[in-house]
């Protein structure tokens, strides 16, 4: 497994619109091919900044496979527009070293 780690930053003025459209972007990762697991993390120094994890099968389900998917326009219908920049994304290997 690969983790997917996405720093997401907003108007801090639309928190509480972004928080509610998160549902609805966990909902359409986590029924995409190869994804296993997802999670929304508030910064706590940061206001308007998320890290978005996100466990998948292999990279290439991300980054091959997921662009293709209905999942991920409804992710980027659900909370891309709330985006102030985009995202940095990194991936890290599953296994410890």
């Amino acid at each position: 497994m690969i983790y997917e780690h996405a720093r997401l930053t907003i108007d801090p003025e639309d928190a509480e619109k972004f928080e509610q459209a998160v549902p609805a972007g966990r909902e359409a990762l986590l029924s995409a091919p190869g994804c296993r697991e997802v999670s929304f993390l508030r910064s706590v120094d940061q206001p308007g900044v998320y890290l978005l994890k996100v466990g998948w099968d292999s990279i290439t389900d991300h980054l091959e496979v997921f662009p293709t998917t209905p999942q991920a326009a409804r992710l980027a219908d659900a909370i891309a527009s709330f985006w102030t920049q985009a995202p940095e994304v990194i991936h890290f290997d599953g296994e410890e070293v």
